[in-house]
């Protein structure tokens, strides 16, 4: 630590020690609070009003029960200092970040004691910081439908978190930071994110070396047929060429459960998430135990209630089945050359 970053570290802990009391946080979110603290807003953050709210949930495509919880959640600086701090230096960093593909600090997870306000804070911040990422996108020339599409993925994530802990809000508001500045795009059947080799390739010919540019494919919920798979990874070669022609993309990486070779054990060798498989070579890393992770993307239910969820399908009762014999799931990395 320089004797400016000493400096400025005393004259934030005071604050920071009132924030954490004020939210209710833990003390390990202290760092947290302190990276958000070198983010002030230079000019007064205002939130969309009633008609420009009522526009982005439209065209964001926000369930009714989100957007009736939402708009009387609206944060407010007088009635809540702590969370309106927190709500402008979040939105500070997303406009100083537009375009980057470089990951923010993590945000911290707010606890329920603070209400629906705290709960839905984090979409009023993207909320906010819409404009900014439109903006962005424009820059590219990137046209309308791409743009809500990335945008609308917030849509998604607040019935996950409606789903799984039946209540509204965002709990996912690290991941969705990466639509809301530019660097993930929707692109038929999958999601696909500038970013770039930061893991341990391997040793098999043509690997890529660390930092080389990769598009990252995420995969969103629905059925992974090749031709789907095909179509998306064609419409990304088109897309990324055409509005980001600086950034040369050789490489597509996938971290991701589909991608554990256990899976094998218990799917067809012609199911469509084995063929997908197929595309990619692995990293040695096999990553830490996933299985609360699994179970809450595939059955949107806790790991606690391993044995009350039904399973209908030969992956279903994959997964359920490893998990009960005590073995564990892994996000495994992989990658291809791309275009492919």
């Amino acid at each position: 630590m320089t004797p400016n970053d000493s400096s400025r570290y005393r004259n934030d802990l005071p604050e920071i020690e009132r924030l954490i009391a004020g939210l209710r946080l833990p003390a390990s979110a202290v760092l947290q609070l302190y990276e958000l603290a070198q983010h002030p807003p230079l000019d007064d953050v205002r939130l969309p009003d009633d008609a420009e709210s009522a526009e982005l949930l439209d065209r964001l495509g926000l369930a009714a029960a989100d957007r009736a919880e939402l708009v009387t959640a609206r944060p407010d600086p007088q009635a809540t200092p702590e969370l309106w701090w927190l709500l402008e230096r979040c939105v500070t960093l997303l406009r100083e970040r537009q375009g980057s593909v470089a990951p923010l600090s993590p945000w911290p997870d707010l606890p329920d004691e603070l209400g629906a306000v705290g709960r839905y804070l984090y979409v009023w911040v993207m909320l906010t910081a819409a404009a900014d990422a439109r903006a962005f996108h424009r820059s590219r020339g990137i046209p309308d439908d791409h743009s809500w599409a990335a945008l609308g993925v917030l849509a998604g994530q607040l019935g996950n978190r409606r789903a799984l802990h039946g209540q509204g809000g965002l709990h996912t508001q690290n991941w969705v930071t990466h639509h809301f500045r530019g660097a993930i795009y929707v692109l038929g059947r999958l999601h696909f994110e500038r970013t770039m080799i930061t893991f341990d390739p391997g040793s098999a010919v043509a690997a890529p070396g660390i930092g080389a540019p990769a598009l990252g494919v995420h995969i969103p919920e629905g059925r992974l047929t090749p031709e789907s798979c095909d179509d998306a990874l064609d419409r990304a070669g088109r897309f990324f060429a055409e509005h980001f022609p600086d950034e040369p993309y050789r490489y597509a990486t996938c971290s991701s459960w589909v991608l554990d070779p256990q899976l094998k054990e218990y799917l067809d060798p012609d199911s469509n998430i084995i063929r997908f498989q197929e595309r990619f070579t692995l990293s040695p890393d096999t990553g830490p135990d996933s299985n609360s992770t699994v179970i809450e993307f595939i059955f949107k239910r806790p790991l606690a209630e391993l044995d009350q969820i039904p399973r209908q399908t030969s992956l279903e009762r994959g997964i359920v089945d490893h998990i009960r014999s005590g073995r564990a799931w892994h996000f495994r990395t992989g990658w291809f050359e791309f275009p492919p």
